[in-house]
């Protein structure tokens, strides 16, 4: 008996370091959903500044602002600019126009004037998608738009001398 207990302490041993290397796995999921997002901004940097115009002036008077946009990457917008707080009609970008900024001028204090998409002029950039809105695809970085202003000729508004300003309002839809 005496040379069993050697071995069958050395078995033992083998069982309990055999359950000690014993072991179990599971897995999990690591989520997150990312949402779509779009932010459009302008600074005063970037406004759309004719500068000044002579009363008299026959020429067009052009000027240029940026807009920018940033979306999610792969996410589609159209940007949108309105009529601005002083058009002729409401909601009509056919009629922009610019007021004194003197309260007491009521009489020929309007300047019009439009935005365009181009630098030559020939794209309305309005409020009506699918048709004079700006469409584009988020990259998840900052994407700088022009705004492209012009008065098309100063003297035709027979504008009262002084400050003429208008605020339209830029709108990103995604």
């Amino acid at each position: 008996m005496r040379s069993l207990r050697p071995l069958l302490f050395g078995v033992g041993l083998a069982a309990l370091s055999s359950s000690a290397l014993a072991a179990d796995t599971t897995t999990f999921n690591v989520k997150i959903i990312i949402t779509k997002a779009c932010t459009i901004t302008a600074a005063a940097a970037t406004d759309v500044d004719f500068g000044s115009a002579l009363s008299t002036a026959t020429s067009p008077s052009n000027a240029q602002g940026t807009i920018t946009a940033q979306c999610s990457a792969l996410t589609p917008y159209t940007i949108a600019l309105n009529a601005g707080s002083n058009a002729g009609t409401a909601n009509d970008v056919t009629t922009r126009r610019m007021k004194n900024t003197n309260a007491a001028v009521t009489t020929n204090n309007f300047v019009g004037y439009q935005l365009y998409q181009d630098a030559g002029h020939n794209t309305v950039w309005g409020a009506t998608a699918g048709t004079n809105t700006v469409a584009g695809t988020g990259t998840g970085l900052p994407l700088a738009y022009n705004v492209y202003g012009q008065v098309a000729n100063p003297s035709v508004n027979n504008a009262a001398t002084g400050s003429y300003q208008d605020t339209v309002t830029a709108t990103i839809s995604y």
